[in-house]
């Protein structure tokens, strides 16, 4: 069966525009429900890496008690939807696993079905690339479906799985975006996308913070601040010879923002501003790596640690109650195990590893 272009426009564009609705995909499913009759419609989905499913379901004038009945795993160990063993991209009938050899399973069969209030089903099971499966379940409690049914759930079958498919990568993009964002604001890093023109067409909370961003998208700056983003975003967005620009963002608290260019980035951006606020570490939590990452015992990562802080050897000595002497000893020990040459190349090593991120 081949999808007319009422399908293209009924089911097919709130397939794919359902990547975005909460719940997923909820009007492809309405509209699915409406036009094969069912009662119910249960959409269940595995991604690769995941123990158990989502479910969600439709179901047509419902009762107060009518979403109670289904049970996936009671249909699947009674044989009846039998899930994973499904063909991908066939669609089965819900008579094809009757048991008609035992007489016992056979009346568990009927029992899970009376308790599910289910006569009749449809079912298929999509396989998107990267292992990501979906299965689309038709119920009734009466009436059965029509071969039209079924060849409508295998003619979907094929742009479901793209749906799958576009989801799952939409969701690693935000999980990127989301771990980026996270490791960056643990050092204080902001960042901002802007146009030619100097308006922010994305960033993330701190750089929404340090800008100011308007409605409009315009940072809240000073004229002659604004004036100067116009122009770098403007001079990097058409002259490839521009590598880097900073631009005075506050000249009252001198706050200063890094202009880089954005070539090859999707959405157009002509530059990526970075901004960064002064925002150190948690020092029980970098001693901790420091000791792990370094060998160094508890004492002695406590002491880097508060050396990278800025404090002299005898000062972050004081704080840990070591006498200067023991402190320089301490210091000492650090720089052989760390195979560091003084306290300059000490911190460095520190600011370049993972404590900062602690």
């Amino acid at each position: 069966m081949a999808l007319g272009s009422t399908d293209e426009r009924d089911l097919l564009l709130p397939l794919f525009s359902g990547i975005q609705e909460v719940p997923l995909w909820d009007t492809f499913l309405r509209r699915l429900l409406a036009r094969t009759g069912a009662r119910r419609l249960c959409l269940l989905l595995r991604t690769a890496g995941s123990a158990g499913f989502t479910l969600q379901e439709m179901i047509a004038a419902p009762t107060a008690d009518s979403r109670n009945f289904f049970d996936i795993e009671e249909l699947n160990e009674s044989g009846l939807l039998p899930y994973a063993s499904l063909r991908p991209q066939r669609v089965y009938s819900l008579q094809e696993f009757f048991i008609l050899d035992n007489a016992e399973a056979a009346q568990r069969q009927q029992e899970v079905l009376e308790r599910a209030n289910i006569a009749q089903a449809r079912f298929i099971r999509i396989v998107a690339p990267g292992d990501h499966n979906a299965w689309l379940i038709l119920l009734h409690d009466r009436n059965d479906f029509s071969a039209a049914d079924s060849a409508l759930l295998s003619a979907l079958a094929p742009p479901v799985a793209l749906a799958l498919s576009m989801l799952m990568e939409t969701e690693a993009l935000r999980l990127r975006a989301a771990m980026a964002e996270e490791a960056l604001a643990l050092i204080g890093v902001g960042q901002a996308a802007f146009d030619a023109e100097g308006r922010v067409i994305a960033a993330d909370t701190i750089a929404m913070d340090e800008l100011d961003v308007q409605a409009n998208g315009r940072p809240q700056l000073r004229a002659r601040e604004t004036q100067s983003l116009n122009t770098a975003c403007g001079a990097l967005a058409t002259d490839p010879a521009q590598v880097r620009e900073i631009v005075r963002i506050d000249e009252r608290m001198s706050r200063d923002m890094l202009l880089r260019p954005a070539r090859g980035m999707p959405g157009g951006p002509a530059a990526i501003g970075l901004v960064r606020q002064q925002r150190r570490e948690n020092e029980g939590n970098a001693a901790r790596v420091i000791a792990s990452t370094l060998g160094l015992s508890a004492r002695e990562a406590a002491l880097a640690e508060a050396i990278s802080q800025g404090r002299s050897i005898v000062e972050a000595g004081a704080e840990l109650q070591l006498t200067p002497e023991t402190a320089r000893n301490y210091s000492k020990r650090i720089y052989a195990k760390t195979g560091t040459s003084g306290q300059a190349d000490l911190v460095r090593l520190l600011l370049t590893g993972l404590a900062p991120f602690s």
